[in-house]
């Protein structure tokens, strides 16, 4: 009887095993799916390098002749900042 019932709990443990391995594997492949909007906002800049999405933001605002200067475009008078993708990815490296 008792030999029935572990073999039972083994098998639960390995189904929930499986399927934490297949909801990790989903979580992690939605979260890093690949968007190719060609702009793109201070916090997908900031999923995209790690860098803080205000930092990104502060960096925009220095001057063009800084090294550190990241161009940035504002449409339609909106406040938002967006950022082009193929800069971002060429000047933190990412591709």
């Amino acid at each position: 009887m008792n030999n029935q019932i572990d073999q039972k709990l083994d098998e639960l443990k390995n189904g929930l095993e499986r399927f934490e391995n297949k909801l990790d594997l989903l979580l992690n492949s939605n979260k890093h799916r690949i968007n190719e909007k060609r702009y793109v906002s201070a916090r997908e800049v900031e999923d995209l390098t790690g860098l803080n999405h205000r930092t990104i933001l502060n960096r925009s605002n220095l001057d063009e002749e800084n090294p550190l200067f990241i161009p940035s475009i504002q449409f339609g008078g909106s406040r938002r900042k967006y950022f082009e993708r193929k800069v971002i990815e060429r000047i933190f490296r990412l591709k």
